[in-house]
């Protein structure tokens, strides 16, 4: 029984272990906004185990507030999240993916901007990136 039972925390604790992590990030040319790709993360607090999410933050006291785009598989959807929170505010934990999560093999696009207001229409200080899912 001892060894089925240390067979089994082995094979739990591999396959555990064996998840890629596709974290990645876009940032403001100026470094004042990060949007990040968090995989297998808790997600907003409270909030539980919430696999794939968006955090958005403003570094700096600069009177700008920040915000992400987000697309996947080119499926021509762009979809956005504001934090008008400030320097001194939390971040922004955003969950774009109401219906699932990112599956294996498929690509996300992130872009990050500095704005005026959520419906700013001249985002300025652009970053983008990009990543494709190794394991969903």
């Amino acid at each position: 029984m001892a060894a089925a039972l240390l067979s089994m925390t082995v094979l739990v604790t591999t396959s555990a272990g064996a998840a890629e992590n596709d974290d990645f990030a876009a940032v403001t040319t100026d470094g004042c906004g990060v949007a990040q790709f968090k995989d297998y993360g808790p997600g907003a607090p409270g909030g539980g185990n919430n696999d794939d999410y968006v955090v958005i933050h403003d570094y700096c006291a600069d009177g700008h507030g920040v915000i992400a785009y987000l697309s996947w598989d080119n499926t021509g959807y762009w979809f956005n999240q504001y934090n008008g929170n400030g320097l001194a505010g939390a971040p922004v934990v955003w969950d774009p993916f109401l219906y699932g999560n990112v599956k294996a093999g498929q690509t996300v696009w992130l872009e990050v901007c500095l704005v005026d207001g959520q419906a700013d229409p001249t985002p300025s200080r652009c970053g983008e990136a990009s990543h494709r899912s190794k394991d969903g």
